[in-house]
């Protein structure tokens, strides 16, 4: 007969070493940098300018009940304060954070 010692210490080994595991996080993710994170995605940006913006601006962002974005000379920082605190009738925070960064980015690639 097996000695009831041997599977309870084989749990109590694994329980702590998974403990100590969770505790200590070697495999945790860093945050991302924040410059990084502030600057946006253009590629990524063209998905939320068509299901966000080009109802108002077209899709070609030509103009329509918005003004036209197509080489307007808007910066990313210029886009990026006019959907924060709207302007005419857009209203303010129609994207944030990482889109808001992202739809900036590829508004000023059509600025140029």
């Amino acid at each position: 007969m097996r000695s009831p010692a041997v599977p309870f210490t084989l749990l109590l080994v694994v329980a702590a070493g998974t403990f100590a595991l969770a505790r200590w996080h070697p495999f945790s993710p860093s945050a991302p940098n924040a410059a990084a994170a502030a600057q946006g995605d253009a590629a990524r940006g063209a998905s939320v300018y068509t299901t966000t913006c080009a109802g108002c601006h077209a899709a070609d962002a030509s103009g329509g009940v918005g003004p036209a974005l197509r080489g307007s000379g808007l910066t990313a920082d210029d886009v990026e304060a006019v959907v924060a605190t709207g302007r005419g009738t857009m209203p303010a925070g129609l994207v944030s954070g990482q889109e808001l960064a992202d739809v900036a980015a590829y508004i000023a690639t059509l600025s140029e």
